[in-house]
């Protein structure tokens, strides 16, 4: 009787360690990354293989009028022109962020960096001007940074 009782005593400690050591990991994969990504759902189609240190993740879209379009603080991806849609796929590396981003097997076309972030578009129409958006971008990162252009010399 005692050696079944230690037995099931080293059972049950065997599985409360499990169960503590395991929930942690499982919490953390819903958790937003550094670079704002979540998790994809199981099953979702991909353009590539991610490769090493890598992953396909969603991003929040902050589009082109919102308050937050500017805001360097809120995450997400800077979306300009017609897009359906709360979010977007992007692909995410450990050590670079997040790099280009696929909606509905298609590639965005980047619009430089502005004073929020990066920012992107799918829509044909905006791509058609995305020389002068880029252009335009750098404009106003240079002028809002610290260490911009100096219009005093």
């Amino acid at each position: 009787m005692k050696t079944a009782l230690k037995t099931a005593m080293k059972t049950a400690a065997a599985l409360l360690a499990a169960a503590v050591t395991l929930a942690p990991t499982v919490h953390a994969q819903d958790e937003i990354d550094w670079t704002g990504g979540r998790p994809l759902p199981p099953g979702t189609e991909v353009p590539y293989e991610p490769g090493y240190a890598s992953a396909w993740k969603l991003y929040d879209v902050i589009r082109f009028g919102d308050p937050n379009f500017r805001n360097i603080k809120v995450q997400g991806v800077r979306v300009m022109g017609a897009f359906e849609g709360d979010s977007v796929m992007c692909h995410m590396n450990a050590k670079g962020g997040r790099n280009e981003c696929y909606k509905d097997g298609k590639k965005a076309t980047k619009l430089g960096w502005g004073r929020g972030g990066e920012v992107i578009t799918f829509d044909p129409k905006v791509e058609q001007f995305a020389p002068l958006i880029r252009d335009y971008n750098n404009l106003e990162l240079q002028l809002s940074s610290d260490t911009g252009v100096n219009l005093s010399s």
